[in-house]
């Protein structure tokens, strides 16, 4: 057996109560933790502003600017109504003629699909279009070219007929603002 016996001086050396440590906010570690904390927030944010887009300020158009692209945008859209209107209304009157029914087919789908691309195309040659017309045109030709993409696959009524009901709907909405 070994003799663990303290002297006297070693026991007062060694204290059973530990030494009370600083509050909180007197350690040296919370200043170290802070400026951590602070460093990693001032990093996050200046990643988040490094691949943020500054704000564009809004062009400022003048009246006769913003006028003449309605009605650009307004003889645009009459047209694309009009060709989708003829030729998605086309009936052949030989309805034994395969190559003329796939011929009334292709032309409905290309009015569709090349109409929608012509509307987002003038859309985009005339920013100074109001943004009430803008988004209802743009509206437009998303839906008639998603028309187009539906009759191409073949998809069923359940599918188009929203979709005519949504075009239906702009239709209206773009004939109060073009007016």
């Amino acid at each position: 057996m070994s003799d663990t016996h303290l002297t006297e001086p070693e026991v007062e050396a060694s204290p059973t109560k530990p030494l009370p440590s600083p509050p909180w906010w007197r350690s040296s570690r919370w200043a170290s933790f802070a400026a951590l904390a602070i460093a990693l927030i001032a990093t996050a944010v200046a990643i988040a502003s490094w691949f943020r887009p500054a704000p564009q300020p809004s062009p400022a158009f003048t009246d006769q600017q913003t006028t003449q692209a309605k009605t650009n945008v307004c003889s645009a859209y009459t047209a694309v109504h009009q060709g989708v209107v003829r030729n998605t209304h086309l009936a052949d009157p030989n309805p034994n003629d395969a190559a003329g029914q796939f011929a009334i087919a292709a032309n409905a789908r290309l009015a569709l699909l090349g109409g929608g691309a012509y509307l987002h195309d003038r859309l985009a040659a005339e920013p100074a279009t109001p943004a009430d017309l803008a988004q209802a045109v743009n509206s437009m030709g998303m839906t008639i070219e998603q028309l187009g993409v539906g009759y191409l696959e073949a998809a069923s009524n359940i599918v188009l007929d929203p979709l005519r009901h949504d075009l239906d709907s702009q239709i209206a909405q773009i004939n109060k603002l073009c007016g």
